[in-house]
């Protein structure tokens, strides 16, 4: 009875996944901030790459700190009802919730603990960013008709479209999949080096 309890989210672990959603949420917005500051022109579609290269140490910390079915769902979840809300394409909470159960669910088959299932996990979960990035790249008049909508004019609207390739999405997933696999190996040697000898986890 004490292992099926034990399985379950309790208060206590939803205060480590609010830390940690808090968390993932800020670093998922400096990765947003200076891709639009270090890349030249409307960079945007490229801000999953780096989300997926700085969070990966918060991800693991979570899986390690509340190692239950929910906990990554429950994370991943959250940037997508804030893409819902704050008036993106809606479809753009689809990825983020898809992406979050995967994710959790590979997580959960590996116990939260092995290794390279929790890495598989992470890649899975990195593309919890790409909501917005997808109709970006895939249904660009609806995304044009939405910035309208927001108030964007046709200049504005023009330098958005004018750095999209047809091979802008190949791109973007190829390298948002591997800055997931070094984020994610990163992630696991800080846990490992650090936060395990301190006593965090």
């Amino acid at each position: 009875m004490r292992k099926n309890k034990n399985k379950t989210i309790r208060a206590s672990d939803l205060i480590f996944i609010g830390i940690y959603t808090a968390l993932y949420f800020v670093f998922v917005g400096i990765a947003e901030m200076l891709v639009v500051l270090l890349i030249p022109g409307y960079s945007y579609s490229y801000s999953p790459v780096l989300a997926a290269l700085i969070t990966g140490t918060i991800f693991m910390l979570m899986a390690a700190k509340v190692p239950k079915f929910g906990a990554i769902t429950i994370m991943g979840s959250v940037l997508g009802l804030f893409f819902f809300f704050s008036g993106l394409f809606p479809f753009a909470l689809i990825p983020s919730l898809i992406s979050a159960l995967l994710a959790d669910a590979i997580a959960y088959i590996f116990r939260y603990k092995n290794k390279m299932g929790l890495l598989l996990s992470y890649v899975i979960f990195s593309f919890n960013t790409t909501g917005p990035v997808i109709q970006l790249l895939f249904s660009p008049d609806s995304y044009a008709a939405n910035l309208k909508e927001r108030g964007k004019d046709a200049d504005y609207i023009r330098n958005v479209f004018a750095s999209i390739t047809d091979y802008t999405a190949m791109i973007v997933f190829v390298l948002l999949i591997v800055a997931a696999i070094v984020g994610g190996i990163f992630g696991q040697r800080m846990i490992k080096k650090h936060f395990q000898k301190a006593g965090v986890i």
